[in-house]
């Protein structure tokens, strides 16, 4: 055993802040429900029409549970409304002004940047509150799945994957294709959206901006916290 799975976390709404789960499903295309929803902006980048967290920072204050059409989302004043509710668009726009029309848009794919599924490991992050003199919240880099290597491994052990293939618990098997380059998103708060220039800078400087890697899926089972992680 070269690791076990201390979190889970699912993002249902691209840009949004996820939710964490004891348990999740991988599919063939990644994780059962991560970033199948996405809001489309006519007011966005061209070549970036979905919104998120890394041009919008507003996003991160709302938050999406849920799976498919039982998917959910809370507004930073509490509200909750059902992914299908008319009145959800109008309450993004309330938050997000200056934005142009909005539309839902759903895939059975995930919305990601790069890879379907993101890792990283607990030792990386407290590495980098070391380096940078005072903690850091692992939210900030919105993994899928966390995980706690031995005591003996220095941060980012992870990175030593790349390449590789590994079990997760009795059936599940991901193949780890790269380091993950980071954006704007980790110098956010994941509670405020206060940005943190200092922590890009000190990824670009240090670590040439990757923290965590990429995984994609080769063998589909499910997942659960405390689930021992292996080389097959």
């Amino acid at each position: 055993m070269i690791a076990t799975i201390a979190e889970l976390w699912r993002y249902p709404v691209k840009g949004m802040r996820g939710e964490r789960l004891s348990s999740l499903q991988l599919d063939e295309h990644g994780i059962a429900g991560d970033r199948r929803w996405a809001v489309r902006s006519s007011g966005a980048p061209r070549g970036k029409p979905m919104l998120s967290g890394a041009e919008r920072a507003a996003m991160l204050l709302f938050s999406a549970s849920g799976d498919g059409d039982s998917t959910a989302v809370t507004t930073p004043d509490g509200a909750r409304f059902s992914i299908h509710d008319p009145a959800l668009l109008a309450a993004i726009a309330h938050h997000l002004p200056g934005e142009h029309s909005l539309q839902l848009v759903r895939s059975q794919t995930p919305m990601t940047d790069v890879r379907p599924i993101a890792m990283l490991g607990y030792a990386t992050v407290r590495q980098l509150g070391q380096e940078l003199g005072r903690p850091v919240d692992a939210r900030r880099f919105r993994a899928n799945l966390l995980l706690d290597f031995p005591p003996a491994n220095e941060g980012f052990a992870e990175d030593g994957l790349v390449g590789r293939s590994i079990r997760l618990g009795a059936d599940a098997i991901l193949h780890i294709t790269e380091r993950d380059p980071r954006c704007r998103i980790v110098t956010l708060d994941p509670e405020t959206a206060a940005a943190d220039p200092a922590l890009m800078k000190h990824l670009d400087r240090h670590h040439e901006g990757r923290v965590g890697v990429y995984a994609t899926v080769e063998t589909m089972a499910c997942l659960r916290v405390g689930d021992p992680v292996r080389l097959p």
